[in-house]
Order: C-alpha cells, then sequence, then structure tokens
C-alpha cells in the first residue's frame, strides 16, 4: 500500500517531498507527495545564483525536497523553495520517507496478526498516528522504548501489542552499555567467601563482572533503553552493598563515563 496523501495543508517552514508536474519560463509547479496538494516554485527560489534558464536546474518529472514558504488555504496557494534545502535536510527527508514506507509495511504485517488488512490498519490508527507523532515509524520506535506514549494518544492496547511485535523483529535498537567500579573489601575471616558470593549476586541481578585489581572489578549493564536502564543499574548497585553488607562486606562503587 502505497503511503496515503493528507487532506490538510502543509505548515509553513515544513519539508516535502515533490514531483515536478510543468515548467514554465518563470516558475515550475510541484506535487506533493505526502499532501493532495500541488505547490508552486517561483524562479528566484530555484537557485541561490542567478538562474536563466529555470530548466535548467528543475525538469519536469524530477522529484526534490523542498521547503514550504506560505500557504493560503482560501485559495489553495502554497509557495515552495527549492534553495532553501541544504544537503542535509534533503537527505533526513529522503531517509524519513524511505523509513514511512518501510513502517507501511510493518503496518500491513501487525493488520495480518490481526485479521485486518493495512487500509483498515490506517483507518483505525495510522492516521491518528501520523496526525499525533509526526510519522508512522515513529509508532513502532515509542512501542519499544515508551508505550505509554501510544497509549496516551489513544491507540488501542490490541494495536500496541501488534505494532510491538512487529517493531522487535523489525527495528535494531541501539544498546547502551552503563559501567561503574565496584569495590568489594571484607576483613571477615570467611572474607574471600563473602567478596566471591557479592560478585555472584551481581552476576544474578544482570551485571557482567570482571577483575580489574584487588579490590576493584568493573561491572557493566547493556540496556536498550538508557533513561530506564540506568534507574536499573543504580538500584542494583546499591542491592549489591546491601548484599555484602550482610555478609560483613564493605561494598562501594564509582560510575564510569
Amino acid at each position: 500500500m502505497i503511503i496515503p496523501k493528507q487532506k490538510d495543508f502543509p505548515r509553513k517552514g515544513e519539508l516535502v517531498i515533490a514531483k515536478i508536474i510543468n515548467v514554465g519560463p518563470y516558475s515550475a509547479f510541484a506535487e506533493l507527495e505526502n499532501y493532495d496538494h500541488k505547490g508552486m516554485i517561483h524562479i528566484s527560489e530555484v537557485s541561490s545564483g542567478w538562474v536563466r534558464d529555470i530548466r535548467r536546474h528543475v525538469k519536469k518529472g524530477d522529484v526534490v525536497v523542498l521547503k514550504v514558504l506560505d500557504v493560503n488555504e482560501k485559495n489553495g496557494h502554497i509557495s515552495l523553495s527549492l534553495k532553501r534545502v541544504n544537503k542535509k535536510q534533503k537527505y533526513e527527508k529522503l531517509r524519513e520517507q524511505k523509513m514511512e514506507q518501510r513502517a507501511m509495511k510493518m503496518l500491513e504485517f501487525a493488520a495480518e496478526k490481526l485479521g485486518k488488512t493495512v487500509e483498515e490498519a490506517y483507518d483505525e490508527i495510522g492516521k491518528k498516528i501520523r496526525e499525533e507523532l509526526g510519522t508512522l515509524f515513529a509508532a513502532f520506535k515509542e512501542s519499544l522504548r515508551n508505550p505509554e506514549k501510544l497509549r496516551a494518544h489513544g491507540i488501542p492496547e490490541k494495536w500496541i501489542k501488534a505494532i510491538r511485535d512487529v517493531a522487535e523483529k523489525n527495528i535494531t535498537q541501539k544498546e547502551f552499555e552503563l559501567k561503574a567500579k565496584l569495590d568489594v573489601i571484607s576483613y571477615d575471616p570467611n572474607g574471600l567467601d563473602a567478596v566471591k558470593k557479592t560478585l555472584q549476586e551481581a552476576e544474578k541481578l544482570g551485571l557482567s563482572v570482571s577483575y580489574v585489581s584487588s579490590p576493584t572489578y568493573l561491572v557493566k549493564y547493556v540496556t536498550k533503553d538508557a533513561k530506564k536502564g540506568e534507574k536499573i543499574f543504580m538500584n542494583n548497585l546499591e542491592k549489591i552493598i546491601k548484599f555484602g553488607k550482610n555478609l560483613n562486606a564493605v561494598v562501594s562503587f564509582e560510575r564510569i563515563n
């Protein structure tokens, strides 16, 4: 399914992808890909340099990234600019479009899980997601890191689950490694055993432990959610301190950036 065009107008300052449909002596007209509207590029907005022949800069059939300069909804007029879009903005916009096309396919997979067509899925949640979050792909990312945000926007639980299931299989999440130096000291007759058990407890809590030099160890925690992972990591370090204390071991830590 092709990404449906939005009936409303783009915002002033928004970057849009468009196809050049007509080129005249002093202006070019473009059909917006994501909106059901056309816009005009004046010759003065084609290039930052002097333009003798507009056709040397834009041709019919070209797909370009443009900036919306002005919108007059009353007469349906949209003024666009080619020269006000830099290379980075162009790259990011085209990348966003590619991700949206991918998101439409992922939405189709989510719909299949609920016995629905992609068209039904778009009508039920797709339009709302694009209105509330800006892009469809954003919903798949949020389903992994902050599903509560989708609930706050009124996305039904069955859809959140279906979206998350698809996202887990299709989106590679960035991993964050949290580290700390952990000192474990015990002067108890069974001190060696206390240190060993304290480090084993750290591993049970999901931390990796490696020896640095007595009494220091390096502990690591890998997470895909930096904010939530930080909280878990700090809580686990506090648990290790209490665990060691019960075995007459003194435990302290120092975070490493």
